[in-house]
Parts: C-alpha cells; structure tokens; sequence
C-alpha cells in the first residue's frame, strides 16, 4: 500500500540542488541561475548563519535595484554579500502538515512567502517548491477525509466513492464484521489498547483481501469486507471463516500499567451477495448491501457469536427488531463519541431534610444533548451505558465534575456545607482503580470526603456481596459516605442494608407515586423505614412530587427526600439561586393515609370487605397473623352479635370523638376486644371505591375502666339518693348542685324542684348571716368544714331545727369548688315565717 499523503515528510519531497559557497561570485550565480537551454531554478548558499535560497526572483529583485541600465553588481564580489537574510529552513523529518503551518504563521505576520523552501538533511541540502508543498497538503486532507486515521483503512465516504457509476466498483458480495468483545478490552485495559487491537485486526482484515478487494472501516468496531466479485456459498463460507480467525487470534496489547497483556475477542460476520448479472452500481447499490449485511451480522449474533450468517429474505421478517438493535448500536456510537470529546453536563437536584425541608445537599445527574438526536433522556442512555460498559468512562468524569464544581459552592452561613452525591455502577466498583480514582478526584478538586456521598445503583447487578461490601469499606475508610439507590426497584434486598456498610436507603419513586394512593406501596415504604432505621441508616425518597406525598412520608419516618417539589434538576447558578428552605406548609399537616404507629392495626380490604392486608399488629392485638386473615372477610373480625347488625346497617360502634368509633371484636382465643377505630375510603379517578383502610387501636383496658367508673358512679348515686340522712351539694354560692331525696322531704319539696334554688331559699332569715360568714370562711380557705345548728324552712312556710354537718370539697388545684352537706333534723317545729321564692 503507498504511503498515505499525511505522512509524506519533506525529506520525500525535496529536490537535489547544487549548493554553492558563500564565496562564490555573483557573476557565477547568475550564470548558473540563466544557464541554456534549461537554467537552474534555485541554488543554495552554505553560509555560517545555515542555507540561504536563491532563485530568479531574487536575481530580478538584485538587478531591479542596481539602477535603469540593469548592470549587475560588479560579478567579482562574493555572492554572501547581497544573499537575502529571513530565508524559511525547515528540517526533513518535518511533514507536509508542519511545513505549512510555518508558511501560514510567516504570511500572518506579514513577511513574503517564498516560491521554495529550503530542507536540511542530515547530510544534505535540498528544496521543496511550495506549489508542491501545497499540493501534497490538498492530497493529505483529501486522503483524510476517505481514510481512518487509526487504522488507515478507507471509511465509507472512499466505498460510496469507489462505486460511482459511470465506471464504478461493482460489488460483488459484502462481509459486515463486527468485534464481538471489544469493548471489555476498553474496560479492562484502557482506550490505548483498544486502539491497538483494531488497528491489529485492520492489518489481519486487510492480508485476507485479494487484488480488486475493498477493506474499510465503518466505524467503532465495524468493518467490512467488500469482493470485486460474486462468490459461491462455499467460497464465502471460506472467507468467513478466515475472517473469524483472523479475529480470534490472540493480540497483545499494553495495559494501564505498563506489562504487556494478551486478549482475545472474536467477531460476528454477515454476508450479503450483489444480484446476479449486471445489475446498477452506486450508492444505493452499496447502502442495500451493508444493510443486508449487518441484518445478517445481527442474525450471527443470535446464534451465539463467533459465528457467519448469510443474508436471506426471510431475515427481513425481523427488519423491525433489527432497526431497533440498529438504532441502539448508533446510540452507543454517539454516547461513546460524547464520552470521549466531552459532550456531556451535569445538572444537581436538591435534596431537603424532613420535616424542616431544609436543603442539605444534591445530587449529580448526567445530561447528554446531542447534535442530531438532541436531548436524550438519561433512562435512554444510562442503561446503555451499563450494559455497553461505557458507564465506567461516563461515571468518571460525572464525578471529577461534581467534586470539582461542590467544592466551590459557598458555605452556608450556619449549618453544615452542601453534600453532593454521584450515582456509581457496580461496574465501576468492580474495577481495581476505581478507589483510587475518588481519591485523585477528592485531591484535585479539594472537596472534603464527608461532602461526598456514592450512590451504589443497579443493585441487582452485584454478584459477590462479600467483595462488594469491602470495596465500600474502603471508601468509608476514606470518609466517604453511601448510600443504596433505588430500593425496592429490581431485585435489591433487605438483605443488602445488613451487608454492605451504607449510611443511607434512597426509595425507589415508583413506591413514592402511590405512596398516598395506595396502601401496600405506604406498608411497604414503612416497612424499609422500620428496617433501615433499625439496623442504624438513615432513609430518603425519591420523585417527591406533591405535598401530600411529603406529608406522608413525614409520617411514615423518612428522614429526607427529593424531587420535583423540593427542586427539578438544575446548572450550578440555577441551583445557588434557590432558597436553602421550603415553605413548612409543603411538608406538615395530617398524612393522607394514616399508618403510622406500632400498637395500631392496619386492615386493608376490598368493596366486598375482603381483607387483602393486615398489619403485623393484628397477631398480638387480635390473636391472628396477617397471613391468616388475607382472604378473609373482615366481618371475622366482630363480635358475633354486631355481624347482624353490621349487615342489617345498624350501628355497632359507640362514639369514640374525632379519633374515631370504639366498637366490639373478637379476640382468636374467644375473648372480647374494644377498638378505637378510624375507617378512610380509598376511590378511583371516576369515584368509585377500590378499597377501605382501618386503622385499629386496642383500647380494651380504657373501655374497661370506664365501665368500672361508670358502676362506681351509679352505686354512689344509689347510695346518695337513697341514704335516709339530707345530703345536699352545693358550690360556693349556694346553689343547689344536687340533692337526696331524704333531704327534699325535709324542706317539703321534690329534688328537681330544688335544682334552680339555693340554700338561702329554704334558710330562715334570722340564720342568713350565719351561713353567709360561713360561707366565706370556705372561699378563702380559713376551714375545710364547720358543723353548726340552723333552722331551714319548708315548702309551707314553717321551720324545723337541724343540725348540719358541711365539708369543703377542692377542685385538682386543691382550691374550695363545693360544699358537700349532711342534714339531721333535731325534731320540733320552730316560729317560721313565709316561705321565699
């Protein structure tokens, strides 16, 4: 193969002048330089100062200024003397390329440009004329825009070319490689020694064409092969196989560290053949071609890789899964290329304490806008990125840029600093630098460790726990803090959060999205509240959207949370520009579903009142595990005398206030259970319900000693009323509160006639000022009784002699509230006078 245009150096292009000495006379010069029939173009003089050029310019210029009759200088004088100074010396190891850029540098600082220049060899003198240098510099862009740089293969702008009628290259069948594990080379051993296993390959693809063949390079890890000719099945299964040899053969490449490693990768071949006869060559011909290829390299791929297919119609029955895995290689084509020449941002969500929604950090997302396919979403690219193990790359430099850019946000003027937390694939845990890469990107952005907490993802993909959980010691060790993402999405378990040395639990949004609309999704959530906060880690939502949400996570113990309500994904001056506080109204007041609490038990069920959830309380309270009752009807649940009740729409409850209605159940064992219960009916958007949640609290014991106080009460009323001695109760005014009946009978009247009196109304009026000295002996607290003899008048008007025994009665603030009096009568009438009242 000829050398390509861009490596040609100026040594490959200089012409052999003579050289001449810087004593040599002008009239010799010229004669050389005028010499017939064929003159010398330029001549070169050795001095002390390196190679001056002199040319027939030159030699026009010196004559021009000697005067009008164009004499020469006299022809004896040393031709160093007249020599122009300022002449371009260029070695000949430098390429076309470098040459030009002095030119180009020589013209913007306003000198001439030469029409030569001169080239210094080691042993040698030379010139290039820089009409050829410009020449060969057309032809090195030129072979640039048709050739790959890495490999020097043509590209496929050279194959669409090449097949331009009239004329043109006929294809006659067409082999679409492609590597089968290049890119774990990449991972494992760095792009260095990817670049050298394609440019191996590329020499191998290139040794299996024959004369009148066309090799290239697609792109990434894609070649083709394209023959000048048809070939029979058995020629092309030949071929294919060479290729697939060619492939599998062992290349040796340099690792990261230095040592030189030997990898092996194998590929994937399709083959498509050209129609038979003379059909139209082209474009179009050859995009049908490659098109037909790659359906089948895909086919190949199927089958298990490291294998050949041949395209067939039938294939074309997949056409619409085969653009779909085609559409995906073109996205991984782009990510890498954005990967590489920095065509990626990071944006950072808030993250806010509960229930203060206090900002306390963020969290760095990765953002891809591409130039054709614009913005593309990180659940396109991200698990691209994983399964394409370009996650490493991207994961690398999303955290060197979040560290670079935390450690200069302004620290707040009281509180702790911002922390920012980056996502890290268990693919890049894996890898045996990646520790020391959070080292050198702590180092250089000066970001302190305990700002930065690593977000393991994809949990699901780590295989060995065991060396998992060290590689996260390690960066504990650092300082560093952890967390577990998306739980609950995938496959993680809880078995995670006693394994693997994290400080934090993230909630995967899909169970904060029915978090107040569905009660197995809030269970759920408190149920890995109540677990992480037991084995010591703290917990955080994700995809908070609306208040109610953050209500109810308050309620269920979260202790922080992100999402759109708190702040959408912003650039570093969107982000300082927000408050570090949200309003207290987002995140307080009543949870829309009411399941907190460790003594209450929490039934879910149907319309139909068939229970599809109970809380583990429902074991200790009401003698049944949760399993045992799903299913069942939550009639099972009641007393047996309020079932008929309940299914005839009488009520069966007492009235337990705003807390709910306390009603009877049936404990497992038999016995009688009083609950306090508040029932929420959960509809749909069109109103209908789906399903009822009651939230239960044990409140046997409180019934209980009701029911005691309330027989207490009634054998004192039986006592009081019925007693055959007057008692009266009155407060400190006198006012009747209550009385027996054996007092009523002494005054002549009926109890519920003396309820709007006082003890004046039935006092003879001559012991009015006793009672009232007496009474306010009692308000001002000099007694706490007094026992004295007093004439009470009757309903008729007559008096009797009694003597009464009053003790003070104080409030809880052990202040006198009433009077508590016993009524004996001594016997007699007395004068009386006209009854009051």
């Amino acid at each position: 193969m000829s050398r390509p245009a861009g490596d040609q150096t100026l040594g490959d292009l200089a012409r052999s002048v003579r050289v001449v000495g810087p004593d040599t006379p002008v009239a010799t010069v010229e004669a050389l330089l005028l010499r017939r029939p064929a003159g010398t173009p330029w001549l070169v003089v050795q001095g002390t100062d390196g190679p001056v050029l002199l040319g027939r310019g030159w030699l026009e210029a010196m004559r021009a200024g000697t005067g009008s009759d164009g004499v020469p200088p006299a022809g004896s004088r040393p031709v160093a003397e007249v020599a122009p100074r300022g002449t371009l010396v260029v070695p000949a190891g430098s390429t076309v390329g470098e040459a030009a850029a002095l030119l180009a540098e020589r013209r913007r600082s306003g000198e001439d440009v030469p029409e030569a220049i001169v080239v210094v060899c080691a042993e040698d003198v030379g010139v290039v004329p820089v009409a050829t240098l410009f020449e060969q510099l057309a032809h090195h862009y030129a072979y640039r825009a048709v050739h790959d740089p890495l490999t020097g293969l043509p590209n496929r702008l050279f194959l669409e070319d090449q097949v331009q009628p009239p004329g043109g290259f006929r294809p006659g069948a067409l082999f679409f490689v492609d590597l089968d594990r290049f890119k774990d080379v990449n991972d494992h051993f760095g792009h260095a020694a990817g670049d050298e296993v394609l440019a191996q390959f590329a020499r191998r693809l290139r040794s299996l064409a024959r004369s009148g063949d066309l090799v290239a390079r697609l792109s990434g890890d894609e070649f083709v092969l394209v023959t000048a000719d048809r070939l029979g099945r058995d020629e092309a299964d030949a071929l294919a196989q060479r290729i697939l040899l060619a492939a599998d053969a062992p290349v040796v490449v340099r690792g990261a560290n230095g040592s030189e490693e030997l990898v092996a990768i194998g590929a994937s071949v399709g083959i498509a053949q050209a129609p038979a006869g003379e059909g139209p060559a082209g474009p179009d011909a050859l995009d049908r071609l490659v098109t037909e290829a790659d359906t089948a390299m895909y086919r190949a791929k199927t089958l298990g890789r490291g294998r050949w297919a041949h395209f067939a119609p039938e294939l074309l029955e997949d056409r619409e899964h085969g653009d779909v895995v085609r559409a995906r290689h073109l996205l991984e084509r782009r990510l890498r290329a954005a990967v590489d020449r920095g065509g990626l941002s990071v944006q950072y969500q808030p993250v806010v304490a509960l229930p203060s929604g206090r900002t306390t950090g963020v969290e760095a997302l990765a953002r891809w806008h591409d130039e054709e396919l614009g913005w593309v979403a990180p659940d396109r690219f991200v698990p691209l990125a994983e399964d394409t193990g370009l996650i490493v790359d991207l994961g690398r430099w999303v955290l060197r840029t979040a560290c670079r850019e935390a450690a200069g946000w302004p620290v707040p003027p009281s509180g702790p600093a911002p922390t920012v937390a980056v996502n890290v694939s268990p693919v890049q845990l894996v890898q045996r630098g990646f520790v020391d890469e959070v080292v050198a990107a702590l180092a250089e952005s000066g970001l302190a460790p305990d700002r930065l907490c690593l977000e393991i993802t994809e949990t699901a993909a780590i295989t060995d726990l065991a060396a998992t959980a060290a590689r996260l010691e390690e960066l504990r060790g650092l300082g560093v803090r952890l967390a577990l993402d998306d739980f609950g999405a995938g496959h993680s378990a809880l078995s995670l959060l006693r394994h693997l040395p994290v400080d934090l639990v993230k909630i995967d949004r899909s169970f904060v999205e029915r978090v107040t609309t569905d009660t197995a999704d809030a269970v759920l959530v408190r149920l890995v509240v109540e677990a992480a906060h037991g084995l010591g880690r703290k917990v955080c939502a994700e995809g908070v959207e609306t208040p109610e949400q953050a209500r109810q996570l308050v309620a269920l113990g979260c202790d922080s949370a992100q999402g759109w309500l708190f702040g959408r994904p912003a650039d570093v001056p969107a982000l300082a520009a927000r408050p570090g506080t949200v309003g207290t109204d987002e995140v307080s007041g009543p949870a829309p579903l009411p399941l907190a609490g460790s003594d209450e038990v929490v039934v879910v069920s149907t319309p139909g009142r068939v229970i599809t959830y109970a809380s583990a309380t429902a074991g200790p309270v009401l003698g049944w595990l949760p399993q045992e009752l799903l299913g069942a009807s939550v009639l099972t649940l009641l007393h047996p005398e309020d079932v008929d009740r309940v299914l005839t729409g009488q009520p069966v409850a007492r009235d337990g206030g705003a807390e709910g209605t306390v009603h009877r159940a049936l404990h497992r064992d038999g016995t009688v259970r009083w609950l306090r219960t508040s029932v929420q009916r959960l509809t749909d958007a069109s109103g209908t319900l789906r399903e009822v949640v009651t939230v239960s609290r044990d409140v046997t014991a409180a019934v209980a000693a009701q029911e005691a106080l309330a027989e207490s009460e009634s054998m004192f009323r039986h006592a009081f009323d019925d007693a055959p001695i007057g008692m009266a109760l009155t407060d400190l005014d006198g006012r009747f509160i209550r009385v027996n009946k054996a007092f009523a009978a002494l005054v002549g009247r009926a109890p519920e006639e003396l309820a709007p009196m006082t003890v004046a109304d039935v006092t003879h009026p001559e012991d009015l000022a006793q009672d009232d000295a007496n009474l306010t002996e009692v308000r001002t607290g000099a007694v706490d009784g007094h026992l004295v003899t007093k004439r009470y008048l009757r309903a008729d008007g007559t008096a009797f002699l009694a003597r009464v025994h009053a003790a003070v009665v104080v409030d809880r603030s052990q202040r006198p509230s009433h009077v508590f009096a016993h009524v004996v009568e001594l016997g007699g009438d007395v004068p009386g006078v006209a009854p009051r009242g």
